[in-house]
């Protein structure tokens, strides 16, 4: 049984979607450090001046799994258009790298401890569903916040006007 209802889920992202968005919030993005698969720590800053989606998941979350072919196909069709995905799995670094292998995800995947729970809250996912997903403007603005499994059409309309 699913830890959170699809009404409690779509209702979360109504909220998330009301609710003001803060430089603070992004901020507390940017000033986040993750290990890449290889142990580099990365931050989302690295992408400023790109639009960036920020993808927070699993690889026990099956929305998350479900969602993760059509950011790949995602991130290399608007990639050369300005485009940065970058996915924070609240996992541990090997399931997430064989995940990424047998998978060939392309965009790059960092790797969250708990801690990420708290930067999720922080930046609008108030309940810590999985997945969750923001977008970034170019200067590091979240622009859009998108709660639950998400479709090409949902991305495709948070990010166009960024562009």
């Amino acid at each position: 049984m699913a830890l959170f209802s699809r009404r409690h889920l779509m209702m979360a992202a109504l909220i998330a979607a009301c609710s003001p968005l803060t430089a603070w919030a992004g901020s507390a993005l940017d000033q986040a450090r993750f290990p890449d698969v290889n142990g580099k720590l990365q931050s989302v800053e690295n992408w400023r001046g790109k639009v960036v989606v920020v993808n927070f998941w699993a690889t026990w979350c099956a929305p998350c799994r479900e969602e993760m072919p059509m950011l790949n196909t995602f991130s290399q069709r608007f990639g050369p258009h300005g485009v940065a995905v970058v996915g924070i799995a609240l996992d541990q670094k090997i399931p997430v790298k064989n995940f990424a292998q047998q998978f060939s995800i392309t965009y790059p995947l960092l790797v969250a401890d708990n801690s990420a729970l708290e930067l999720m809250r922080t930046i609008g996912n108030k309940i810590g569903a999985l997945p969750f997903t923001v977008v970034l403007d170019r200067d590091g603005n979240i622009t859009a916040r998108l709660t639950g499994k998400i479709t090409e059409q949902n991305l495709l309309d948070a990010v166009k006007p960024r562009l």
